[in-house]
């Protein structure tokens, strides 16, 4: 019974994972409009255990209206500086929705492992359960 349960807790995450991809290529489509951003500002991530990560602000023009907006995404990887010009994807019906395409590829990657190895793990648990019956 114990195996069944983790198989289904393993099941989740790789919907949660499935969906969240889905997600990441909804908002991709619905961001079709490119700009140039600046890097206005680079805010320190306190809550990460991965080192010193900042979340960037980008500001921009859109029709007329200038944006700031604070990518929900932190990282170490993706060098930026303030000052930096950078090519952002927006959403044109909701101008302060940004794609950036320089994060995108760190996202995949992570949810991809993320849920492949609960798959993997899901499997592993299954046919354990299988073999005990």
């Amino acid at each position: 019974m114990n195996l069944m349960v983790a198989v289904i807790i393993m099941g989740a995450f790789v919907v949660i994972g499935v969906l969240y991809l889905l997600g990441m290529i909804i908002k991709r489509l619905k961001c079709s409009e490119e700009v140039e951003a600046t890097v206005a500002e680079l805010i320190p991530n306190t809550d990460s255990d991965s080192g010193r990560t900042y979340y960037p602000v980008f500001t921009y023009r859109y029709e007329g209206v200038d944006y700031r907006v604070k990518s929900n995404f932190s990282s170490w990887f993706v060098k930026l500086s303030e000052g930096q010009q950078v090519t952002l994807f927006i959403d044109p019906n909701k101008p302060d929705r940004i794609w950036f395409p320089r994060e995108t590829i760190h996202k995949v990657i992570t949810i991809v492992c993320f849920t492949a190895s609960s798959a993997l793990i899901m499997i592993g648990f299954y046919l354990s359960y299988k073999k005990g019956q």
